[in-house]
């Protein structure tokens, strides 16, 4: 799967979106306990919403820089840049203890649906408000770590700042902001602000996310969400290699979420070996903050075009294609074959589901819907048929978070 790798949810109030609580929502107060283990009090309508913005810069689509300053051209080719802003929010909706079930949608500077294709519906994901087993605490990113006063969500905060610079190894310079007592911000670990910088070297992402308001809920229960549009928690996904005279392999990921961390194992076989979702010991761990702050980096490789292609790939059909249960209306996108040599040339092929937020991907991670289906390169001979080179392939996925996550 290539790195091109949430319509809002109805709210329980929205006569005020960035104040401490709605008409008729009033907070309950919290034990003292719940500064230690704020997971445990997960109350629906908790929530924290960021302003945020990210663009994606490609040098390698060329530009005459001197016939637009001369109003010669008008507009920069498309794919050179790409730029999505507006606020995100995450929200509980809904709490049957152990489980709290969070929505994350996306809206415009106004406050309204956001338009960006990869934004446009709201995610939801069931977060495990007690850890099934000890895991070691989360590290700040960073070789340096300072702290400050910083102000966001119209509040002062003690903070801690950690900043990580490999700009100078063609990397980027990444900053993240944390509230030292997480306290009303513990859905993102206290997340006050992140940014991403890169060094400028071929195609980036340039982002940043900051706090702009908060809001405690109450106790009431909410209506628990499905998993139609998941984040990823809850959700396994399968994904075939090919590679020319090799063995194909199947990687199956699996999704959970605990007290604010995304969790994701990976077992990797021959295909139909593969081994159902639920042991997530040893599970590669991420806060959900940062997985936010991913995401509107992901949001910035989605053009506002669909499939979104470029240069020598065109759309030449449309088919379906059956993945495990699922029957998936694909649009079929090929690169014609390069400068043939004495060797041949080569060739690649994208396929993007006809409507990403369709139906048939149901129950499919927000994290790769918007991906390739499947992406394959292909060797192409002076004489006789293609030949695959290598290949990847989404073939299924599912929920396999059910009956209260057993």
């Amino acid at each position: 799967m290539r790195p091109r790798t949430l319509h809002v949810l109805l709210l329980l109030c929205t006569v005020l979106v960035s104040g401490p609580a709605c008409v008729g929502m009033k907070p309950v107060p919290l034990p003292p306990e719940a500064a230690t283990s704020p997971w445990k009090y997960a109350r629906v309508g908790d929530r924290v919403e960021y302003t945020f913005s990210s663009t994606l810069f490609d040098p390698y689509i060329p530009f005459d820089t001197q016939a637009f300053l001369e109003g010669k051209i008008r507009e920069e080719p498309r794919g050179r840049t790409n730029t999505v802003e507006g606020r995100v929010a995450v929200e509980v909706v809904a709490v049957r203890p152990p489980w709290a079930w969070l929505a994350i949608t996306f809206t415009n500077d106004w406050g309204r649906p956001h338009p960006h294709r990869a934004l446009t519906q709201a995610h939801v994901l069931p977060m495990r408000m007690e850890e099934s087993q000890p895991r070691p605490p989360v590290q700040l990113l960073g070789e340096n770590t300072t702290e400050e006063r910083f102000t966001a969500g119209g509040q002062t905060w003690d903070a801690r700042r950690a900043v990580h610079d490999s700009r100078v190894s063609d990397g980027s310079l990444e900053v993240r902001v944390y509230a030292s007592v997480p306290g009303p911000l513990y859905l993102t670990q206290g997340l006050l602000e992140a940014s991403s910088e890169p060094a400028g070297m071929g195609v980036t992402v340039s982002s940043e996310l900051k706090l702009r308001s908060f809001r405690q809920g109450t106790l009431e229960p909410g209506k628990v969400p499905t998993l139609e549009h998941p984040l990823g928690p809850g959700t396994w996904y399968d994904v075939v290699t090919e590679a020319d005279r090799e063995a194909p392999k199947l990687h199956r990921s699996c999704m959970n979420a605990e007290v604010g961390q995304l969790l994701t194992t990976t077992w990797t076989g021959a295909p139909g070996a593969a081994p159902p979702c639920g042991d997530f010991q040893g599970a590669a761990s991420t806060s959900l903050g940062t997985a936010l702050h991913g995401f509107i980096i992901q949001a910035a490789t989605v053009f506002p075009w669909w499939p979104p292609v470029l240069g020598e790939f065109k759309p030449i059909r449309q088919e379906t294609v059956t993945r495990g249960s699922h029957a998936v209306p694909v649009t079929v996108c090929a690169q014609q074959p390069g400068p043939m040599d004495a060797h041949g040339s080569t060739a690649q092929e994208v396929r993007y589901a006809v409507d990403p937020w369709g139906r048939e991907l149901d129950g499919l991670s927000s994290l790769i819907r918007f991906t390739p289906l499947y992406d394959g390169t292909f060797h192409v001979p002076a004489q006789g048929p293609r030949r695959l080179d290598y290949s990847t392939a989404l073939v299924d996925w599912g929920v396999w978070w059910k009956d209260a996550g057993n």
